[in-house]
């Protein structure tokens, strides 16, 4: 099963969540004694040598798959390009010819060793994703408290509306908010002369001071011209700023949240205004023609945005913008694709096979897994609408389906009386579906 369940991120790459606790992966589900380790207690160099993480490697090494690693396996048996595989291609190894490329990766000392030595490494983290805080200025519908103050604020007030569907949030202490922890962080990175990459998220990156402050201490100790540095933004805030960190990293990469290009995006990623949204991507491609980074849409379609994705697919193919879709939604399980109606579902499917006519797309022979390639944003894209339809077209419709389109129905409700919209004046196709469902 080693082909089958291996992923030699552990090896190079950690994360550190909204309240300092380090996980040991971007991708994977929480593990249940993640926060006995904390930026406040242990050093990033510390937490690859933790026996959580050594117990991990040990195990992919076994052949078996840890249940952190669930989603990922999700995503591959529907044909989706998963985490696991990109990170597999960071150490040179393809699914597709795995015993030839993991025994020729050029991290096979690193498994050899820690497979003669319980799982343990020497190794330090070459690859980062920081998780700096929940401020932010959206209340997008499929978020989450942890990642937004808005939603947070929100779901203050949908638990009085619907507190079967909406917990009260808990308080989120922001890890950056404690400018000691962003000193130890920040004299840390400069200790590791190791780091290629590290990617901020929020909250809203580009409405976070954090974000500028660390990114220009990075600056100016020198850490930022030997790493690439990603951060995702929602596209409705443009700050010059921004145009100094790009200058002076060794490579930038920029990703674009977006859902539709429509109206749409508005209810999904509410109060955004499309318009906004669509003059600050200009905005980002126009620096782009300047500096040395890669811009990509990052798309999670739900169960509402997932019937404009042609518009959205269309959009990247005309301004020649990578699609980089992030994974299938998946929570709140009321959002989630899988909960259309055959009806719209096969609506979807042939708007998608027109996009395919439209542009004679042919899918590659090979599946694309490193996604940040410009010069092959057409494959890559391509790539992307086959995985869709293909998605569309064999996915496992949920045990629970009725419950959850009945919870769909109260969710989206809920969300309306706080936000004063109607999901109905942008989306007028789903009103049988909706309204079948007790909208």
């Amino acid at each position: 099963m080693l082909e089958k369940n291996f992923c030699s991120s552990p090896w190079f790459h950690l994360r550190i969540d909204t309240v300092g606790n380090y996980l040991p992966c971007r991708w994977g589900s929480k593990i249940s004694d993640n926060t006995k380790h904390n930026i406040a207690n242990t050093s990033m160099v510390e937490y690859m040598q933790t026996d959580i993480m050594n117990s991990m490697r040990q195990e992919l090494l076994n052949g078996d798959s840890p249940s952190a690693c669930s989603f990922c396996q999700y995503e591959q048996s529907l044909d989706k390009v998963s985490g696991r595989q990109r990170q597999l291609l960071k150490s040179g190894i393809v699914d597709s010819r795995f015993d030839k490329t993991f025994c020729s990766s050029p991290h096979w000392n690193y498994f050899q060793y820690s497979y003669d030595n319980q799982g343990q490494t020497k190794e330090h983290p070459v690859d980062l994703q920081i998780d700096l805080g929940n401020t932010c200025n959206s209340s997008c519908i499929m978020c989450d408290p942890k990642f937004s103050s808005r939603v947070a604020k929100d779901q203050t007030q949908l638990h009085k509306v619907n507190p079967i569907l909406f917990k009260s949030p808990a308080v989120i202490k922001n890890w950056t908010h404690d400018q000691k922890l962003v000193d130890k962080f920040v004299n840390e990175l400069s200790e590791l002369s190791s780091i290629k990459y590290i990617h901020f998220i929020g909250g809203e990156t580009l409405y976070m001071q954090s974000f500028y402050d660390i990114c220009n201490r990075m600056i100016e100790n020198g850490t930022a011209k030997d790493a690439i540095m990603g951060t995702t933004t929602n596209c409705t805030v443009y700050d010059e700023r921004i145009e100094n960190i790009i200058s002076n990293f060794k490579e930038v990469h920029l990703g674009l949240s977006i859902e539709a290009v429509t109206p749409l995006n508005d209810y999904v990623r509410w109060p955004s205004q499309i318009d906004d949204v669509i003059s600050n991507i200009k905005k980002f491609l126009a620096l782009k023609e300047k500096h040395d980074m890669f811009i990509s849409l990052r798309i999670t379609p739900n169960v509402l945005s997932i019937y404009h994705l042609d518009k959205l697919f269309d959009f990247m193919i005309e301004n020649q913008i990578t699609a980089e879709s992030c994974d299938i939604l998946h929570k709140p399980s009321c959002l989630r694709i899988e909960l259309l109606d055959q009806n719209l579902k096969q609506d979807v499917i042939n708007k998608l096979e027109s996009l395919v006519n439209k542009y004679q797309l042919t899918r590659p022979v090979d599946k694309i897994i490193n996604r940040r390639m410009d010069k092959k944003s057409m494959d890559i894209i391509t790539d992307s609408v086959f995985e869709y339809i293909n998605f569309l077209t064999h996915y496992k419709e949920p045990d629970d389906i009725e419950k959850e389109r009945k919870n769909l129905v109260e969710y989206l409700k809920a969300y309306e009386s706080i936000h004063n919209n109607k999901i109905l004046d942008y989306l007028p196709e789903y009103e049988e579906f909706l309204r079948s469902n007790g909208y």
